[in-house]
């Protein structure tokens, strides 16, 4: 026995009408759309993936090469810090050395203007310590011919004068 529809080509075993066969090809072609607009999206996030990562690895390379720049800078610097302490100390030993008269202690400073400029405040130090010690020896200097301070003559004294000028010193 055999069904009989209203419709010509009605749905059964898989048949399907005109209308849901355009029902049916417009979604179709609506996802076929949205397929290729989401391949294309994920194109576009996969090349920008691929631009952030080249991005980031230059990034890194430049963190790398300054980070090299700064090692390389650094032991420059601990090498020329070296170079002037010894320099220092060899321009601080020459200047000891030229100038004797100056204790060495008196010698100081980081930089050649400061050690310069010690010497020659330390000579200057020097010039009015040895001008104050001839001032003071000038002073106590005796004139040439004077007769030798020796004191009271205690010969001609009697013991009991010579005990009283014992006693009673002369100031």
């Amino acid at each position: 026995m055999q069904l009989e529809h209203d419709e010509p080509a009605a749905a059964g075993n898989g048949d399907s009408t005109p209308s849901e066969r355009e029902l049916l090809g417009a979604k179709l072609q609506q996802e076929q759309q949205d397929r290729q607009d989401y391949v294309a999206a994920l194109e576009e996030r996969d090349d920008r993936i691929d631009q952030l990562t080249a991005l980031l690895q230059r990034a890194r390379d430049d963190i790398q090469s300054r980070q090299e720049s700064a090692d390389t800078a650094r032991a420059e610097m601990t090498a020329l810090r070296q170079t002037k302490d010894q320099a220092l100390t060899a321009c601080r030993d020459a200047l000891r050395l030229a100038h004797p008269e100056v204790p060495s202690d008196l010698i100081h400073g980081e930089t050649v203007e400061e050690l310069t400029g010690s010497v020659a405040s330390a000579k200057s130090l020097v010039e009015k310590v040895r001008a104050a010690l001839q001032a003071d020896k000038a002073a106590a200097r005796v004139p040439a011919g004077a007769p030798v301070n020796t004191g009271p003559d205690l010969d001609a004294l009697s013991p009991r004068d010579k005990i009283v000028a014992g006693v009673i010193r002369p100031k």
